[in-house]
């Protein structure tokens, strides 16, 4: 009897089983293409964070190494404030010792000097230290005192320095100059060194020489003055009390060429 038409489809649907080798291959794609899917989204998803990481460390880096193009600037209290502040000081002290022009000298000081008398035996330190007797610098060459209220001010400063330039010429009419004041060796030799001054500085504390030239104004004060004593004869021939400091160098220029024509 022949099979049946049914019998002849489970006979074709049922056939031999397939191989354990074959259902391994079979299988292999499928498996190696899901790991490796896996591994992948594994892969993408460990760089990722570290990418990130990386780039923001390096971000942060960057701002933290970039140089600002706009150094700080310095306080406003710098050295040119502090040099302001200084002369301002200085001008202020120099102020408060200057006697102003119109002022009237002290007149009680006994032997006050007059056109005509000779320098008096007083003993005061230069800026060396060294003890000089006043009556001894006038004689073959004259003496110019120039009288200043404190070294090393601004308007003191103006003065000493016109009479360093005209040096030169003061002594070829053949005088010696010398700067007084109630400063001490010290300040004088400072401001010497300081404004490469080419005389001597004479300090006067008790204002013994200052008094008799007639420069000295209460309480404590020093008229801005010259006096010229004469080359030879040794006598005062020229009084200024309450000189600029900017022209009395050249005034006293003026006056020896005027003196000895």
């Amino acid at each position: 009897m022949p099979p049946s038409r049914n019998d002849s489809k489970a006979t074709a649907s049922s056939g031999p089983p397939p191989s354990r080798r074959s259902a391994r291959i079979a299988d292999i794609p499928r498996s190696i293409a899901t790991d490796g899917d896996k591994a992948k989204k594994a892969v993408v998803l460990e760089k990722r964070p570290a990418e990130s990481t990386t780039n923001g460390d390096d971000r942060k880096v960057s701002k933290k190494a970039k140089p600002s193009s706009h150094p700080a600037k310095e306080p406003a209290t710098n050295g040119k404030a502090t040099t302001s502040t200084v002369k301002s000081a200085s001008a202020k002290k120099e102020k408060e010792l200057e006697a102003p022009g119109s002022a009237e000298p002290e007149t009680s000081t006994r032997g006050q000097l007059k056109k005509g008398d000779k320098l008096p035996k007083i003993k005061l330190n230069d800026n060396t230290g060294t003890e000089v007797d006043v009556s001894t610098l006038a004689g073959e060459k004259g003496v110019i005192f120039f009288l200043y209220p404190k070294a090393d001010t601004p308007g003191c400063t103006t003065q000493a320095c016109g009479y360093r330039d005209s040096y030169d010429e003061i002594s070829e009419l053949g005088y010696e100059i010398y700067g007084l004041s109630k400063d001490t060796p010290a300040a004088q030799q400072k401001w010497i060194t300081k404004k490469e001054l080419n005389y001597k500085l004479l300090c006067d504390p008790e204002s013994k020489l200052i008094k008799r030239l007639g420069a000295f104004v209460l309480p404590k004060n020093v008229k801005r003055s010259h006096f010229i004593f004469e080359k030879e004869t040794g006598k005062l021939v020229d009084i200024a009390l309450g000189v600029k400091p900017a022209t009395d160098p050249e005034n006293v220029v003026k006056f020896l060429k005027q003196h000895h024509k």
